[in-house]
């Protein structure tokens, strides 16, 4: 498999499989922010900011992809739709400590989301969660929790298990699941678009549309013909530009800046332990009050 996870469960290489880190901590000196979790390690995220910009989405990128690689992609959806984008990094991927599993992307997935809401003050109705493919599954588990500003799901899958019966059958029932997103789906009280290819072959478009059925928010589905599994989004405005344009209230502007603070910022915690080389990082005090500076351990090389 072409991951660099050695996590000795096929099942969990096949559903996280973790490229190359495709950056580093100093490619995005001005962007890229060390979140803590509860526990005490760290999420490294990318934060896009757009002046006065109304919205923040909240982006969890596909299973084959890190940071580095869904950059592009964040800064142009910023641009185009005048919005924060706050992308999350997943265990195990780029630069991000720990395994890559469901419990490890969920806790990333819900630090960014409290940082958003508690540390960014950012309001619950300027948020807008948008997951594609591996990232339907923690996009999916939050719009279940919390009623925000709107869901993008790009090619969700109904369930792991779901997807693996699809591909081995039967032996799919030896398949602990994951990302239970048909159960969770009904629970999503937020409006929803939901974007699936026609001619995706990794997730069959049936996910898409069952999905959408079971949601019983406010909701719109869209099925490009051509749209393959990794198709760009940005290639026919038809795909992705519109439907959000015409879905959503985009662009939307405030007044009030969004103000990020200093300790979040990834080369700011580095100027910190490099003035302090002898104190070791456990004992560091935290910028964030109530979590103990740490590193996380079982990082896959």
């Amino acid at each position: 498999l072409n991951s660099k996870s050695t996590n000795w469960n096929i099942v969990e290489r096949i559903v996280f499989p973790a490229p190359r880190a495709s950056y580093t901590a100093d490619d995005f000196p001005e962007e890229l922010l060390q979140i803590p979790r509860e526990d005490g390690c760290k999420v490294p995220c990318l934060f896009l900011p757009f002046r006065h910009a109304r919205f923040l989405f909240l982006y969890f990128h596909a299973n084959a992809e890190d940071l580095g690689a869904c950059a592009h992609f964040c800064r142009v959806m910023r641009d185009l739709f005048q919005v924060h984008v706050l992308a999350v990094e997943y265990p195990g991927y780029g630069i991000c400590d720990g395994k890559a599993d469901e419990a490890g992307v969920m806790a990333n997935a819900s630090a960014a989301m409290r940082f958003v809401l508690e540390d960014l003050k950012w309001p619950i109705d300027g948020v807008k969660l948008f997951g594609r493919s591996l990232g339907t599954g923690p996009c999916v588990a939050l719009a279940a929790r919390y009623e925000v500003g709107g869901v993008i799901l790009v090619s969700p899958f109904l369930s792991i298990r779901t997807l693996f019966q699809e591909q081995v059958g039967p032996l799919a029932d030896f398949v602990v699941d994951r990302f239970n997103n048909i159960e969770l789906a009904p629970k999503i009280r937020s409006s929803t678009l939901v974007i699936h290819g026609e001619n995706d072959r990794l997730i069959p478009p049936r996910h898409g549309r069952t999905l959408f059925e079971c949601i019983r928010a406010r909701k719109m589905f869209v099925c490009p013909v051509a749209m393959t599994h990794n198709s760009s989004l940005l290639a026919s405005t038809s795909t992705f530009v519109l439907p959000m344009t015409q879905f959503f209230t985009l662009p939307d502007y405030v007044f009030d800046d969004i103000e990020v603070p200093d300790w979040a910022y990834a080369r700011m915690q580095l100027l910190t332990k490099d003035a302090t080389p002898d104190v070791p990082a456990s004992r560091l005090p935290s910028p964030h009050p109530g979590i103990v500076a740490t590193t996380c351990a079982g990082r896959q090389p």
